[in-house]
């Protein structure tokens, strides 16, 4: 069931490949040009939902069985802009900009990862669901795999996006090197006062963007600018350093004591990856598992939802049934 709008603002999935981040507004409307192909066009319904310590903005479309759909760093939820409308044809769609992300409040405080599943689980509460199909990319993804792992009471399926398993994260001597300069970013992004600079500049999450895709990617100005924008206020790249700083200090030590083990996967996941992607070379594929199913998309980065959308959208109906 859908939950009550607080307004009738729209997200506006439109023309071309470009997209803007509330760019531009009028009393009453906010609109987010995201889209792909020319002609479709889907209104979201956008609202702010509150969890505790923050309040999420939420975007909204379609009926049916709710998706939630978890974007990475340094993205938003206008990194679904291509997969949303084909999902919100047979579904209820759920876009939330995690803590610190987009429209999103950025408090200060802890951002771990579990964090940002209890603002992922109280925002579910706050719509009346109590079980989704949960799609993650990124950060996004490895908080969906924490959903699936620790709470599969609240998880229909799962869709993990060019992010592995906790218990493949873990620290590999035979992979050392690859992690070490893979990490080498998050080192930057977490050291004091340089990394909120590097973070507001926008030279390191537009590397990252770049650096991360495959060789056939090319994004265009204004698809970088949505993600980079939001990213020069203060609290938002604070809100970065802390999630990295958290995640060097606190959670891989975590991942490195094994806290994690693929057998406690007890529902359907699908794994998807980039051939080139930088993050499967550093972690390789997960195990094979009963409950899992694995795919790789050749000639394809980390960013896998914008540079493969029609494959994305093929895999995840598949999927779904």
């Amino acid at each position: 069931m859908r939950g009550p709008l607080a307004d009738d603002r729209e997200v506006e999935y439109g023309e071309g490949r470009a997209a803007t981040h509330a760019l531009k507004s009028s009393k009453g409307a906010s609109r987010l040009r995201i889209g792909k192909d020319a002609g479709v066009t889907m209104n979201f319904a956008e609202r702010r939902v509150r969890v505790p310590g923050a309040e999420l903005h939420l975007a909204e479309a379609g009926s049916g069985d709710p998706v939630v759909l978890l974007h990475g760093w340094p993205q938003h939820g206008g990194m679904w802009r291509h997969l949303a409308p084909e999902l919100a044809r047979s579904y209820r769609v759920l876009i939330p900009d995690l803590r610190g992300f987009g429209r999103s409040d950025a408090p200060p405080g802890p951002y771990d990862k579990h964090t940002l599943l209890g603002d992922v689980l109280a925002l579910l509460d706050a719509e009346g669901i109590e079980r989704a199909i949960f799609i993650g990319h990124d950060w996004g993804g490895w908080v969906s795999w924490l959903a699936a792992l620790e709470h599969p009471e609240r998880v229909e399926r799962l869709i993990g996006i060019d992010i592995p398993p906790p218990s493949v994260s873990r620290p590999s001597l035979r992979r050392l090197p690859k992690q070490l300069v893979f990490s080498s970013y998050q080192v930057m992004i977490s050291a004091p006062g340089v990394g909120a600079w590097l973070v507001r500049s926008g030279k390191l999450p537009g590397g990252v963007l770049r650096a991360g895709s495959g060789k056939a990617m090319r994004w265009t100005d204004e698809e970088l600018e949505m993600y980079l924008a939001p990213l020069r206020e203060p609290a938002r790249a604070r809100a970065t350093v802390a999630l990295y700083r958290t995640f060097l200090t606190r959670e891989v030590p975590k991942l490195a004591r094994g806290a994690y083990t693929q057998s406690e996967l007890k529902l359907p996941a699908l794994s998807i990856f980039g051939e080139e992607s930088k993050v499967l070379a550093m972690t390789g594929l997960p195990d094979p598992d009963p409950n899992l199913r694995v795919e790789v998309l050749p000639a394809t980065g980390h960013f896998v939802p914008e540079e493969r959308p029609e494959e994305v959208a093929e895999l995840v109906r598949g999927f779904l049934g």
